[in-house]
């Protein structure tokens, strides 16, 4: 089978990475696409990230619904912090039956020479990459020999809903049906308790 691998924080996972998947799914001719939440990734700060075992909960709560896209708790079961070549030999020591590549936004083409042993990485793991808003598709030919995908522009951050969320401002809008209560009710448990 042929499967994109799907990395991030999904902090909370949202629309957005839902419709990018289906895209390069149907555009790049793969099997499936397998979301891999990351406990810890090192490039984020702790502090910033909802905890690790309700973002895997409502990736896969998030996917329930969609045939060709699931969730992997891989990383969950390797050491930290999550680095991407580590879990890439794991899928495929693991699966050794499957052809697996890298599905990332174009903000992490440009930085991806910073990550560990990007080189052999992108040898074992060919990089898919969508467009994202400000990052413009570098010059041919491609770095890494990447794939590059005009998937529609969607401009939603994790960082907008947390923020939402914090306001108590409905997020309907940017989130799958699935996880909308479970996200609110988190986020209103840990507002502070208003002054009496």
């Amino acid at each position: 089978m042929r499967v994109g691998l799907y990395f991030g924080s999904f902090n909370p996972i949202h629309i957005g990475h839902l419709q990018v998947a289906k895209y390069i799914l149907e555009h790049g001719n793969f099997d499936e696409m397998w979301f891999v939440p990351s406990p810890l990734n090192p490039h984020k700060s702790e502090e910033t990230l909802i905890p690790a075992a309700l973002r895997l909960q409502w990736v896969q709560n998030a996917l329930i619904n969609e045939p060709q896209l699931s969730c992997s708790d891989e990383e969950f079961h390797l050491s930290l912090p999550s680095y991407t070549y580590k879990s890439a030999v794991h899928f495929y020591e693991k699966y050794p039956e499957h052809h697996f590549s890298l599905i990332m936004g174009a903000d992490n083409l440009y930085t991806f020479h910073k990550w560990q042993f990007a080189e052999q990485l992108s040898q074992i793991c060919p990089l898919h990459v969508y467009a994202r808003p400000g990052y413009p598709k570098p010059a041919e030919p491609m770095p890494f020999g990447a794939t590059w995908y005009d998937a529609p522009l969607i401009d939603i951050s994790a960082t907008e809903i947390r923020d939402l969320l914090w306001e108590n401002e409905p997020i309907n809008h940017l989130v799958p049906t699935e996880i909308v209560s479970d996200l609110t009710a988190f986020f209103q448990a840990m507002q502070p308790e208003p002054n009496e």
